[in-house]
Parts: C-alpha cells; structure tokens; sequence
C-alpha cells in the first residue's frame, strides 16, 4: 500500500528537506520499520546577485555627487546572503576621485531579494578641467547554500570645471655688450587641468627693438601643458652691443589655445640697455700753428668712446688763454660738429 504527501513547490533556493512517516499500531501484523523519510528534493538553481545604482552617473560637487548601492537576487535563498561592495577607479580616474561608505555591506535576508544597508559612492571636487571618469563598482557575495557573484557596474562622474585660462607674461634682459642673453617670457595656466593644453605663439607688433639687430627672430611655435602641468616658457635671443640707446621692446603674442581660453595674449619683453653715456674727445690737427703762412689754421673734430643710438651735436668754442687775445684767432662761422 502507499502514502502519499503532497509537496508544494517554490522558487526558493534550498537545502534538500525531508519528512518522515511513522507506522503504529498494527493488527494481526508486527511493525519492523516504523518510519519512513521521504526527501523533498531542491530544484532551484543558486540565486543570482544584481547590483543597482540610484544613480549612475554623478556630478563632482553639489546635490547629485553621490550614488546609492543596493543589491538583488533574481530569487530567494533560504539563507542570508552578504554583499560586500567595492569600487575601483577606472578611466581617467584616481582613487582620490570618490570615497567608500566606510562600512560596504549590504545584506539580503533569508527569503528576501532586496537589500538592506546604505552604501554610497561620493565624488570628491577639484578645480581641474579634465575628461569624465568612470568608477567600476564590484561585489563579493556569501551565502552558505551557494549563491552566483554579480557583475561589475560603472559610474560616470562627469566633470564641472571651465577650460583653465591662459596668460603670457612680461619679461626683461639687460642686452650685454657682445654674445646674446635670452629674453625669457612665462606662459601660464590659471588652474591644472586633466587634459593636454596647447597654444601657438608668433612675434607680435608694437616692440620698439630691430629683428635681426637687437635679437634674433622669433619663429611661430606652439607650446604643449601635459596635464597637471600650469608653466611652460617662450625664449627670444637678444644681441649684445656697447651702443648706448633706450631700452626696447619685444612683443609676443598668444593664439590659437585648445582646452583652454586667453586671458592675457601680449606679453612685452624689454631689452635693458646697460652702456652708459658716450665721451666726447675733440682733436686738433694741427695742435700749433703758426701767425701767418700756410700753417696758421687748425681743424677741430670730435670723436665718441662708443656709439649712441642718437645723433650727437658739438658746437665748438675758442677762448683767449695766456698771452692771448680775441683778436689773435678767428672761429669758423658754423662752429657745429655732428657724429
């Protein structure tokens, strides 16, 4: 003869279960085996952990720079599952980009598919213009009757900071008296930024200073900032003379920035004359002259120890010394010399 139980099935994932069957009280007959176990087999696959975010893409300051972690199951299990929840920085990303709940762990109950505990991701906020990062957000499950591990989710933390601003700088030199100095103009970055920044330079109008003679030509370049970098400098060959003059200038100009704006696109460099002020000597040939005949004359010149950038004018003058008289000499008309 048989008995039978009626199992009810379900979809949570489970030990094997049993129920036992006991005989008694037997007429015209003896009980040998009073009980019987019948085994309620588990066809439920282990259940599979998804990871959510309430959020997945967050900003790096403000009401949205954070994400919430909750976890599932596509099923229940009959015990307890914990979920330890991670976060490693992906592209473009550091670790100093985002912070961990400093307790990650979420757990679903024994029959339950949605988690409890609060786990969160924080964007953390800097002034630097770069790329969006992304952050991978892992867990490691246990659950003693078996449980499948979830795949990795990615957050996007999008970047709130302006292309940093660019600025040139003044510069100055003294020239020297021979070989050449070098006029040394910094270009600058308002902030780093995450990203390569480039600008073009050229020799700008405007600087009082001669190419070719007071320094050597500036070619059209173009600077290159890796990110984090904020300083990079442009060098103009200034020409060393002993010719007295005023101080020049030399003019450069910014253009064409990628990843960044111009704040300041002329800088002026100034060439610093260090040759002081000419000695004028005068000189006569002949130095005596006689009262009459063909050598009662002399001519005066004037000579400078070194050049100046200006025209210089000598009006010459003749007084009586010993013995002498203003009747004993006469003066050119034009007593003006020019160097």
């Amino acid at each position: 003869e048989t008995i039978t139980v009626s199992v009810t099935g379900d979809t949570t994932d489970e030990p094997n279960e049993t129920v036992v069957v006991s005989l008694s009280g037997a007429v015209n007959a003896t009980i040998g085996t009073a009980d019987g176990t019948g085994t309620i087999t588990d066809d439920d696959a282990q259940p599979t952990v998804t990871l959510a975010l309430s959020r997945t893409s967050i900003a790096e300051s403000g009401a949205t720079n954070s994400t919430t972690v909750t976890a599932s199951l596509d099923h229940a299990s009959s015990e307890d599952t914990t979920i330890t929840v991670g976060a490693a920085a992906g592209t473009g990303a550091v670790s100093a980009d985002f912070t961990l709940s400093s307790d990650p762990e979420l757990t679903i109950a024994a029959g339950a598919t949605s988690s409890t505990g609060t786990v969160t991701i924080t964007a953390v906020d800097n002034t630097e213009d770069e790329a969006d990062k992304s952050i991978t957000v892992s867990g490691t499950a246990a659950n003693s009757q078996g449980i499948t591990q979830p795949s990795d989710v990615t957050l996007t933390i999008t970047d709130d900071d302006g292309e940093p601003s660019l600025a040139i700088g003044s510069a100055s030199v003294a020239e020297g008296d021979s070989s050449t100095a070098n006029l040394v103009f910094t270009v600058s970055l308002s902030v780093a930024s995450g990203k390569e920044v480039t600008v073009d330079y050229t020799e700008g109008t405007g600087g009082t200073a001669t190419s070719g003679t007071d320094y050597t030509a500036l070619s059209a370049g173009t600077l290159t900032f890796t990110a984090g970098d904020t300083s990079e400098t442009i060098t103009v060959s200034v020409t060393g003379d002993m010719t007295d003059e005023p101080n020049e200038t030399v003019v450069v100009t910014l253009s064409g920035a990628v990843n960044a704006t111009i704040g300041t696109a002329d800088g002026t460099g100034t060439i610093t004359d260090d040759d002081d002020a000419p000695t004028v000597t005068l000189a006569l040939s002949p130095s005596s002259i006689a009262e009459s005949g063909a050598t009662n004359s002399t001519t005066v010149t004037a000579s400078l120890d070194h050049a100046s950038s200006e025209q210089t004018t000598i009006t010459v003058a003749a007084a009586a010394g010993a013995g002498a008289v203003a009747g004993d000499f006469m003066l050119s008309s034009n007593a003006k010399l020019t160097i």
